[in-house]
């Protein structure tokens, strides 16, 4: 006798993927989320310690990571995330290792450029500059580099849906970079150089603990013609997010040419604690990247749809909780040093929201295999920032620059929804 579906255990197996996969993304969020939460119970402490032109020191040199980063790490673990489900188990592992290999010696001979390129820059070309270039230029940018491999193991954990193990390996990370952090900011006391060179050692372990343990899987033979097929897809995504640096670096980058560092430097804190809140939509982003890529792919509209509206709802209700309670939340975390800092905090919560709507909308560009959508549109859209900038900071000071970046999310996002629609984009070549 042939039997049908028992409604019973059909609803009983679904219910067990639900469960399984809330375990999942519980555990991807948590690996953010302590770390997080590490900081902002640090971060009292790290106030006491530092001063508004440490903070402006750091705030600033740090403001070049969303410029260089994306030509260091050029964009090879989107591209691994993106082949992934194409790919059979042996060409997974080849391509691993091929971008692993990518990531320790392309990287390192690009930072070195960049560096170059930043100093020149700030000894040559930038007017007025007040703060000092040695050793916090260097400090920060090389340790960029060094998140190579974690980013990639990090994916390659990510996809497979190991959260264990993706939580262990984040939290330690995060653990690891804020013991640092106190050590040599609120013990050892040496400020923005303590805080810069936390970052540059505990970036260096994980490299040689991840060089160490993932040696076998980066001892492949590259083929002829591999690395010019990646390369021709991260080009566009890279010169993409590194005009990204307008939505996010230029503003901080700017507006220290205003020249009161004090000011600058509360400006930095506001920043960089409403910046928390990205932590937490990035936790978010990187939990459903996959899932987005992989319904984009199937072309699973309803699921994604689904994915796109729970990822939003959650990080809009975190938006507003934290908008509501700034003051509070300021005031404890700066020990009440910096309350002075909340307006500046409460702008760039809501640049948290805009942005995920942009990514999210870029995600789908970038899985529909259409990268020169994100090229095009960061062109257009840093063109428009540049331009808004200067008359945003000569009416508003410091509060113009956190509005223009709330507004360049949303600028980019109708840019990109706007070319997706061209024919030009919708070609077989254009999605290939």
């Amino acid at each position: 006798m042939r039997q049908g579906n028992i409604p019973g255990k059909t609803q009983g197996k679904t219910s067990g993927r639900l469960l399984k996969y809330i375990r999942h993304i519980g555990t991807y969020f948590g690996a953010s989320l302590i770390p997080m939460l590490l900081n902002l119970v640090a971060n009292p402490w790290i106030a006491k310690n530092m001063s508004p032109e440490d903070y402006a020191i750091t705030g600033y040199y740090t403001s070049f990571t969303s410029l260089i980063g994306p030509v260091i790490m050029f964009y090879l673990a989107h591209y691994y995330i993106k082949e992934y489900f194409r790919l059979s188990p042996e060409e997974r592992d080849y391509l691993f290792g091929v971008i692993g290999r990518a990531l320790i010696w392309f990287s390192a001979i690009v930072s070195l450029v960049c560096l170059l390129g930043i100093y020149i820059y700030i000894r040559f070309i930038a007017d007025d500059f007040s703060l000092p270039i040695s050793p916090y230029l260097y400090l920060s940018v090389l340790a960029i580099p060094l998140t190579g491999l974690l980013n990639l193991k990090l994916a390659d954990l990510r996809i497979k849906k190991d959260s264990k193990s993706f939580f262990i390996l984040s939290v330690s990370n995060g653990v690891l970079l804020i013991l640092l952090s106190l050590l040599m900011v609120v013990w050892i006391k040496w400020g923005a150089f303590g805080k810069l060179l936390s970052v540059l050692i505990g970036n260096g372990a994980i490299f040689l603990y991840l060089l160490i343990t993932m040696g076998k899987r980066l001892n492949v033979k590259v083929r002829k013609g591999t690395y010019s097929i990646i390369f021709k897809f991260c080009l566009p995504l890279t010169l993409g997010a590194m005009l990204g640096y307008f939505t996010t670096g230029f503003s901080t980058t700017y507006l220290e040419s205003i020249g009161d560092n004090t000011e600058y430097g509360i400006y930095v804190v506001g920043v960089s604690i409403g910046t928390y809140l990205s932590t937490f939509s990035s936790a978010i982003g990187t939990t459903f990247q996959p899932d987005i890529y992989e319904t984009t792919i199937k072309k699973d509209w309803r699921r994604f749809m689904g994915f796109c509206t729970l990822q939003l709802g959650l990080i809009g209700v975190v938006v507003i909780i934290f908008i509501i309670c700034a003051p509070f939340i300021i005031s404890i975390l700066t020990a009440g040093r910096y309350v002075d800092s909340t307006v500046y905090a409460q702008i760039i919560a809501i640049s948290t929201f805009t942005r995920s709507i942009y990514f999210l909308i870029n995600d789908y560009s970038i899985a529909t295999g259409r990268p020169k959508v994100y090229l095009y549109t960061t062109i257009i859209g840093s063109v428009g920032i540049v331009l808004a900038m200067p008359w945003a900071t000569e009416h508003f000071q410091y509060v113009g620059g956190c509005w223009v970046s709330v507004g360049s999310f949303i600028f980019f996002g109708i840019i990109n929804l706007l070319l997706l629609r061209l024919p030009v984009f919708n070609t077989p070549s254009a999605t290939k």
